[in-house]
């Protein structure tokens, strides 16, 4: 195939109400939403023309999402449609389906890129529906008017390693695509480029094996550099790509001494247990003599006689995952003087404890939740998205209750 090309769709299957397969505690639309996302950078990256069909979690029935692909190129028969899957059923390994009208050329070229990057290779396939075997089985296949789509199944979300793979390496199996891609319409293929950057801050859906990728740098290097002890990342975490990095102007090392507890030594550095764990990537609080851990410095509070005394307050309830760090940096408090404000002794919060906090201007930043109302209705009428809610509230499901106060910015 030439390189005239319109451009590519790249669609994640299900997303929003529609969860898609599960297993092993992972679902079907967010690591399609992985998948398409990173194709969709790296086809820019390279100079091809893409669009995303869901760019969140975002639920669209069927009929709505032809209605968008078909848009997004004016069905034009210069266009190929990527719609990423993940399969359900106890197998292992990757599948690609082609439509009745095309040949398998692209979908092989995927299939066989994706087991070049690790996966193991199921089938090639077409898939007839069965009232009618001159049409396809699959919808988004069936419906696909003038574009030429294929759908990727990456691998199987209830089988245990598939599941682990899946995880680690979607991103990777993703390149692979990305690879065939622009073998199939003859456009030059280029690896990613490294960073020149001495860190990396972690954005939503990284993987350690992704960044290691990235920067080819590998796992276990990135985990000594960063003092890693598993394989867990935290949005917005810096890590760092090369040696005597990591201890930057924010952050301290402490070696554990006997009788030490993460309480105790985040009680006396002004920090939090929560805050000692993520940068340190722990699972749980045990820790061990003689143990290294990276420990946030906070500024010396500088005492001012005439500082005001907080009178005018507003009163913050605690919600799951809160920290005296995170409330603190929320309201632009010191922790010293939000455990003032309160007349704390130690820095232990409670979910639904009602605390003292700076009184702040909250008009539109807030929305209360009413009857009716779900996460993508309220994201949508704020003009943000479902993502960015849940980011700012620490919501970890898509549960609200009537009376409920969402931050909104």
């Amino acid at each position: 195939m030439n390189n005239k090309i319109d451009g590519i769709i790249v669609d994640a299957g299900h997303g929003g109400l529609d969860g898609g397969a599960v297993g092993n505690n992972l679902k079907e639309k967010d690591l399609t939403l992985r998948a398409a996302k990173y194709i969709y950078n790296r086809l820019n990256e390279l100079g091809i023309p893409a669009k995303l069909v869901r760019e969140d979690d975002e639920y669209l029935p069927k009929q709505d999402r032809i209605k968008r692909v078909l848009s997004l190129y004016n069905n034009s028969p210069n266009t190929i449609l990527l719609s990423n899957h993940i399969n359900a059923g106890g197998a292992e390994g990757a599948e690609v389906v082609y439509s009745l009208k095309n040949s398998p050329m692209l979908a092989n070229l995927v299939l066989e890129n994706i087991g070049e990057k690790g996966q193991l290779k199921r089938k090639v396939y077409q898939r007839r529906l069965p009232e009618n075997p001159n049409k396809d089985y699959y919808y988004i296949l069936r419906e696909s008017g003038n574009t030429e789509p294929i759908l990727i199944e990456y691998g199987f979300i209830d089988n245990k390693n598939d599941a682990a793979k899946l995880n680690n390496n979607i991103e990777n199996y993703a390149e692979g695509v990305v690879k065939a891609l622009c073998e199939y319409i003859g456009y030059p293929y280029q690896e990613q480029q490294t960073s020149t950057e001495p860190y990396y801050i972690v954005k939503k859906d990284d993987t350690l094996y992704s960044i290691s990728k990235r920067f080819n740098i590998p796992v276990e290097e990135i985990k000594r550099i960063n003092n890693l002890n598993s394989n867990t990342l935290q949005i917005g975490q810096k890590l760092y790509l090369t040696d005597n990095q990591q201890e930057s102007t924010n952050t301290k090392k402490y070696i554990v001494k006997r009788g030490d507890t993460l309480y105790s030594i985040a009680f006396n550095n002004d920090t939090t247990v929560d805050e000692i764990k993520r940068l340190n990537n722990l699972q749980n609080n045990n820790i061990s003599i003689n143990q290294e851990l990276l420990i946030p410095i906070v500024e010396e509070e500088i005492i001012d006689e005439n500082e005001p005394i907080i009178e005018d307050y507003d009163i913050y309830k605690v919600k799951k995952n809160d920290s005296l760090w995170s409330i603190a940096n929320k309201y632009n408090i010191t922790i010293p003087k939000l455990l003032e404000l309160n007349n704390l002794t130690d820095l232990t919060i409670y979910v639904d404890q009602e605390l003292k906090v700076p009184k702040t201007d909250t008009t539109n930043n807030y929305y209360t939740v009413k009857k009716g109302d779900t996460l993508w209705s309220i994201a949508k009428e704020n003009n943000i998205s479902v993502n960015e809610l849940k980011e700012l509230n620490n919501l970890k499901d898509n549960l609200l209750t009537i009376g409920e106060q969402l931050i909104i910015q």
